[in-house]
């Protein structure tokens, strides 16, 4: 049972579609011999805060083995939700208006990526200890950008002439990379925003509010699986974190 954190009730969706153009079939793929989508279930299981723990999905076979893993499935997303242009927001009011119609009703929902199997558990609770204590309109996991950072990016004209994507600084400048100001990036993996946010959502933005906290977290833990190459990648990194025998 979740801890009651100021009576807040916080429901997780994890968006799982069946479609993938990278790596097909993704949220299936077998890591250590289990599937994908059963990391993310199993941290948002293990929470301290959180109350219900749903899997977003229009394909039958990641539902039946959602279910297995003990997530909620209680329904397949309908096609219009489930197309690769599909944003993340109407997705999460989907889930919410479904929740409300049963009469549970959430007061913030957390989306977490199943392609994100290097999160933990104490991550997930440090973003909802971080809304509570600051009442923030959401909060995100960002990870630092070591390479490519703002001051250094280029536009790229047709003709191959290169400009300074930050128009107002001369990246050119601070060739030494300890003379740049550390920049962050969403990593992905974990989004927590209060309903409001969802409901109210105009579609010209990401949805995040006024006030948009962030946990920083090392690369170590920040991978997200978009190709082959990232899914063999992680799989080593998770058989160093697991030993052997440990199941999910």
């Amino acid at each position: 049972m979740a801890i009651d954190i100021n009576g807040l009730k916080i429901l997780a969706v994890i968006p799982a579609r069946g479609g993938s153009k990278g790596v097909p079939g993704k949220n299936l793929k077998l890591l250590r011999g289990y599937p994908l989508i059963s990391y993310m279930i199993k941290y948002a299981l293990a929470s301290k805060y959180i109350s219900k723990v749903m899997v977003s999905t229009d394909d039958q076979k990641i539902a039946e083995t959602a279910k297995k893993f003990k997530a909620e499935v209680p329904y397949l997303r309908p096609g219009e939700l489930a197309m690769d242009t599909t944003p993340l927001n109407p997705v999460l009011k989907h889930v919410m208006a479904y929740y409300d119609s049963i009469g549970w009703r959430s007061d913030a929902v957390i989306s977490l990526q199943p392609t994100s199997p290097l999160i933990t558990p104490d991550i997930i609770d440090l973003t909802i200890e971080l809304f509570v204590e600051t009442g923030c309109d959401s909060v995100v996991t960002l990870s630092e950008i070591k390479h490519g950072h703002p001051y250094r990016a280029k536009i790229m004209h047709k003709d191959g002439q290169l400009e300074n994507f930050c128009k107002e600084i001369d990246g050119e400048k601070f060739f030494n990379r300890q003379e740049r100001p550390p920049a962050y990036a969403y990593n992905g993996a974990v989004y927590l925003r209060k309903r409001e946010l969802v409901e109210e959502w105009d579609g010209k933005d990401m949805g995040m509010g006024k006030d948009c906290r962030g946990v920083l977290i090392s690369h170590e833990y920040a991978a997200n699986i978009d190709d082959e190459f990232d899914l063999k990648m992680t799989e080593l990194l998770l058989k160093e974190r697991f030993d052997e025998n440990c199941t999910l």
